[in-house]
Formats: structure tokens, C-alpha cells, sequence
């Protein structure tokens, strides 16, 4: 279980490869969820027709976007992401050509790139993700994983590492996560005390001899 910060083509590759299931959230998962108007918006490239069989995009207009290459992007550690590229025949006339394209010529086709491998994993991940067993894993994440940074981050101070080397940043780390756990003991054993102090404080009350005439 990650965030949408993992959420990357490598990383499903890599996990999908490692036979993991891959409870990763993407950088549109969010949006999925709790973004109406944007999950619903007819310009997304996402909403427009895809034929298959001719390996062409339709756009809202009824613009016909036809494949124009492919090209590849390699990460640093060497994972090679294919991206295609397709190009409107043509926009001339069209009614929402400002709204559709941000470039500065009048005359430049519309294009857009789609990763249909990434894609693929975006729908799988997000499936897995609202099924009883990602919904659980989403919330204990919550739970179990933010309260602790949040903490590192906020209440302790700790917001980037002085040290440098896999090495060394592993053992600034174990000193961050061992104050972590130190403060946690410590609230919980100041908690424990209190607890005991207020029952004991009841029962000496409960106990408490009357006093009076005979």
C-alpha cells in the first residue's frame, strides 16, 4: 500500500513483475474519487472515443486524431516508458479549438500523448483499490503510516536528512524512528500513570470514613 507519489508505470511494472498486488494509488486517483466535474468533463482526453481497430481518438467536436509516432522515455534507472502521439487531421473551424489547445499558433493540429501501459495499470490499481480489501488498507494507512510522519515531520522537527550515503542516511533514520518510539512510550506510560492515579484518587473517596455524632 503506497501513495499516489508511487503511483508511477515503473513501479506498477516492477511490483506486477514481482507478482504483488499493487494497492498504489496514481496522481488521478484522488480526483476520481471526489472530482465530479472533472471525472465527467468531455475534454478530458480520457472521455474521448478510442477505436481500437483503427488506433484513433475522437474528440468531443467529432475531430478524428490519427496516430503520429511513438516516442520513449527512460528513467534513471533504466526503465523504458513508451508514450504515443496522435495529431488531429484537422481543427480548422473548430468552435472549441482555444478551449482544447494551448499552442501559440492558429494553425498547429491538436496533439496528445497517451501511455497505454500506464493506463492500464491506473485502472487495475484503481479497482484494487476501492475492493473491501483496498478500502481497508487505505484507511489503516491513515492510520498506521500518516500519524507517523506527521509526527517526524511536525512535532519533532525532522524534515530532511543532514547526512548523506545509504549508510548513513539508514542510521540518521533509526535515530528518528527510535525518539519516535521513545515519545510514544513515554505519552503512553504518562496516560497508564494518570489512569492509575485518578482510580486510585476514586477509591480513597469511596472509602472516605463518614464523620458525624454517633
Amino acid at each position: 500500500m503506497a501513495d499516489a507519489g508511487y503511483g508511477s508505470e515503473e513501479n506498477y511494472a516492477y511490483l506486477e513483475g514481482e507478482g504483488v498486488d499493487a494497492y498504489v494509488k496514481h496522481g488521478e486517483f484522488f480526483r476520481e474519487c471526489h472530482n465530479r466535474k472533472w471525472r465527467e468533463d468531455e475534454m478530458r482526453v480520457a472521455n474521448w472515443e478510442y477505436d481500437e481497430e483503427s488506433d484513433e481518438h475522437t474528440c468531443p467536436e467529432g475531430k478524428t486524431l490519427v496516430f503520429l509516432k511513438e516516442s520513449s522515455r527512460v528513467s534513471e534507472l533504466g526503465y523504458e516508458s513508451v508514450v504515443r502521439v496522435y495529431e488531429c487531421e484537422s481543427c480548422s473551424g473548430c468552435p472549441r479549438k482555444a478551449e482544447c489547445s494551448k499552442s501559440a499558433s492558429p494553425d498547429a493540429p491538436k496533439r496528445i500523448q497517451a501511455n497505454p501501459a500506464l493506463n492500464a495499470f491506473r485502472r487495475r490499481a484503481s479497482e484494487m483499490l476501492h475492493t473491501e480489501i483496498g478500502s481497508a488498507l487505505r484507511k489503516r494507512r491513515s492510520i498506521d503510516v500518516e500519524t507517523v510522519f506527521g509526527n517526524i515531520k511536525r512535532t519533532l522537527g525532522f524534515t530532511r536528512f543532514t547526512l548523506r550515503g545509504l549508510e548513513k542516511v539508514t542510521l540518521e533514520w533509526r535515530l528518528v524512528a527510535t525518539g519516535h518510539n521513545i515519545r510514544k512510550l513515554f505519552l503512553a506510560e504518562s496516560k497508564k500513570r494518570k489512569a492509575m492515579a485518578g482510580a486510585a484518587a476514586q477509591e480513597r473517596l469511596f472509602f472516605l470514613p463518614l464523620r458525624g455524632k454517633p
